[in-house]
This record gives C-alpha cells, sequence and structure tokens, in this order.
C-alpha cells in the first residue's frame, strides 16, 4: 500500500535511479542485439540494418547443436532444483533459530567458493569416484557400473544444481515471507491433507516465486561456463562454443543472432514474471482495501 505522506518527487527519483541501475547492466545486452543486426557484422566500418542473420541462425549445425545440449541441461536442473529449494525453503520456515542458521550455512555455502575452484573440486571427485565405480564393475563383473560417473550429461547437471540451488532457495523463500503458516493449519483442520493444503493453499501464494526461480535456473544454465565446460565431457555448450570462436576465430553473425535471440526471449520472460507479479499484487491489494472498507462507505 503507498504511503499517502511520502514525497511523490523521493519516489520518482528512486525509480530513476533503480531504472538508470538496471541500463547500465543491461547495455552489453543491447550491444550484442545492436551487432546482431548489422549485415557486415562486429568491428566492421560501415553499420546496414538487416534481419538476415536471424534468417539463418539454424544453419550453423555447431550452434544448434550446443543450444540444444544447453537447453537439456537447464530443463533438467529445472526439474530437480526448483523442487530440492521449494523443501528446503519450507524446511527453513519450519524450523528453530539454530537449525535455520544451519540451513542457510548449507545453502548459501556454493556462492562463496570461487568458480574455478568449485570446478576443479568436483572434477577431483568425479574422477575419483569414476575409479571407485570401476573397481566395483571388476569385481561384480557389472559392466554399467564403469560409466556411471564419467565425465558427461550427468556430472554436468549436478554441477549446475549445486550452483543453482542458492539462488533457487534465497528467491522461494522472498515469497513465503508474506505466507502464514496458521493458513496451512487451518487447511488441515478442515479435513485437507498435507499436499491438499500445501497445493491449494500455500503454492498460489508463492507461485511467483516458484515461476521465478524457474526462469533464473534457465537463465543461470544459459550463462554459466566455467563449472560446465569442465565437468560437461565430450559435448559443447552455447556458451563454451561462443567463448571458442571470440579466444580463435570470433563470434560469427549466427552466435551475435543467437545471443540476441537468447537475450529478447529471457527479457520478455522475466519481464513477464514482474509485469504479472504485480498486476496481480496491486489487484489483491485493492481487494483488501475494499473488504476492509466500513460497509456503506463510498
Amino acid at each position: 500500500m503507498q504511503d499517502d505522506y511520502a514525497n511523490i518527487w523521493g519516489i520518482r527519483l528512486q525509480w530513476a535511479y533503480l531504472l538508470a541501475v538496471v541500463f547500465v547492466l543491461m547495455v552489453p545486452v543491447f550491444y550484442n542485439l545492436y551487432i546482431s543486426f548489422n549485415e557486415f557484422g562486429f568491428g566492421a566500418a560501415r553499420y546496414e540494418f538487416t534481419l538476415d542473420w536471424y534468417g539463418v541462425i539454424f544453419t550453423d549445425r555447431l550452434l544448434t547443436g550446443a543450444m540444444g545440449w544447453t537447453l537439456a541441461l537447464a530443463l533438467v536442473t529445472v526439474v530437480f532444483v526448483v523442487p530440492m529449494g521449494l523443501l528446503t525453503a519450507k524446511l527453513f520456515k519450519q524450523a528453530g533459530r539454530r537449525l535455520k542458521l544451519t540451513v542457510v550455512a548449507v545453502m548459501l555455502l556454493p556462492l562463496f567458493v570461487p568458480a574455478d575452484i568449485f570446478a576443479s573440486a568436483l572434477l577431483v571427485f568425479f574422477k575419483q569416484l569414476n575409479r571407485i565405480f570401476q573397481t566395483v564393475a571388476e569385481m561384480t563383473g557389472i559392466g554399467a557400473f564403469e560409466t556411471w560417473f564419467e565425465l558427461g550429461f550427468m556430472t554436468a547437471v549436478i554441477g549446475l544444481i549445486i550452483y543453482t540451488i542458492p539462488y533457487v532457495f534465497i528467491v522461494i523463500l522472498i515469497t513465503m515471507g508474506r505466507y502464514r503458516a496458521e493458513q496451512t493449519e487451518a487447511a488441515r483442520s478442515c479435513g485437507a491433507t498435507a499436499w491438499r493444503a500445501f497445493w491449494d493453499v500455500e503454492f498460489p501464494q508463492i507461485r511467483a516465486g516458484v515461476f521465478s526461480s524457474c526462469a533464473f535456473t534457465v537463465i543461470l544454465a544459459f550463462n554459466e561456463y566455467v563449472r560446465t565446460s569442465t565437468l560437461k565431457g565430450g559435448f559443447d555448450t552455447f556458451t563454451s562454443v561462443l567463448v571458442s570462436q571470440m579466444l580463435n576465430i570470433g563470434m560469427s553473425e549466427q552466435s551475435y543472432a543467437m545471443g540476441g535471440l537468447i537475450s529478447a526471449v529471457a527479457i520478455t520472460v522475466i519481464g513477464s514474471i514482474i509485469v504479472f507479479t504485480l498486476v496481480r499484487t496491486d489487484r489483491l491489494q485493492r481487494i483488501e482495501r475494499a473488504k476492509a472498507q466500513p460497509v456503506g462507505a463510498d
């Protein structure tokens, strides 16, 4: 609810400052979009607007293959990490003070480990674990054990889960701030099962956070390079292809167009979630104010 006594110019300056910070952070994205529409590509002396590069994005087999692997990694990571983050956030809300500190410390610990150290530690761990399983395969004669923890899709997903779960936990926990456990207790006292109480009462109130964490996880999976490149094994991801191009031959025009397309989709998805949340919040606040008015009031 808006404070009627707040200085309107102060509010406008705060919004102006926020928008200016967001604009500065988005300048590299806008510059990539600018280049993606140039017929002559990056560094050309002339700029001529064209949409042709967006029409031939999918002719680059290396780029489209890497995009497919990255999308698969992102979707599988979402399937695992969002329920894990949701369950951990619920555990935090129900826990006592000491246990809450433990949960927060465990969940946020990956954020304080540098990416290269994080990736190297996981690489050594998986290599040692794979040797153990190879020994077990030799002893038991079960050949499937030999490849369980070879570097590949599964190890990359595990690395992404460890990397993204702190963000998912924080986003969902923030949306749970306004939810009261008494609502679940009231639903249970009316005969609802634990699942029905969650799905019908709690989830509608934290749905924006869950959807935001899904979108955030996909974006993080697309942007991640160090951990994924170290743990992915023999396939290419979108970021690894772009970094390889930049370090060797330079990014192709299709790469700029693909980056622009992904950026536009990400901005649209995140913006839609924000707008939907703001509109829904405003509507719920108006309903609450209407209910709070005395009967017969204008």
